[in-house]
């Protein structure tokens, strides 16, 4: 979670003891969320691969979070999301975005696989 001060600088969680319990909170409420998936895989005697898990995680994270600002939208009594969110926003996340993604060769791809089995 990024806080930031009134001048619009980052205040990591390290310096802000107010940010790091508000870390901790999530961290608690995002377990309880994923509680009941980890205890029907553990119930079943499978196993989820480690990248599924982070996924899963990730996952979580991102519903409690986008959980959060709505209620908080809605509290403050936000009608319209165009006050919370503008082109420019869109427009450099898109950016933000496309730099992270990676392109995978299919051809590549299914030789690596054939030569793991």
């Amino acid at each position: 979670m990024k806080l930031v001060d009134p001048s619009g600088k980052e205040v990591t969680s390290k310096e802000n003891k107010e940010a790091n319990e508000l870390e901790g909170q999530l961290n608690k409420n995002i377990e309880k969320l994923l509680e009941p998936i980890l205890n029907k895989i553990k119930l079943s005697g499978g196993q989820v691969p480690q990248q599924q898990l982070m996924q899963l995680s990730s996952a979580a994270h991102q519903m409690l979070f986008n959980r959060m600002v709505y209620n908080l939208a809605v509290k403050i009594g936000v009608k319209d999301i165009s006050e919370l969110l503008g082109e420019d926003d869109v427009e450099e996340l898109q950016t933000s975005l496309s730099n992270q993604l990676q392109i995978v060769d299919q051809s590549a791809q299914q030789s690596e696989e054939n030569e793991e089995n």
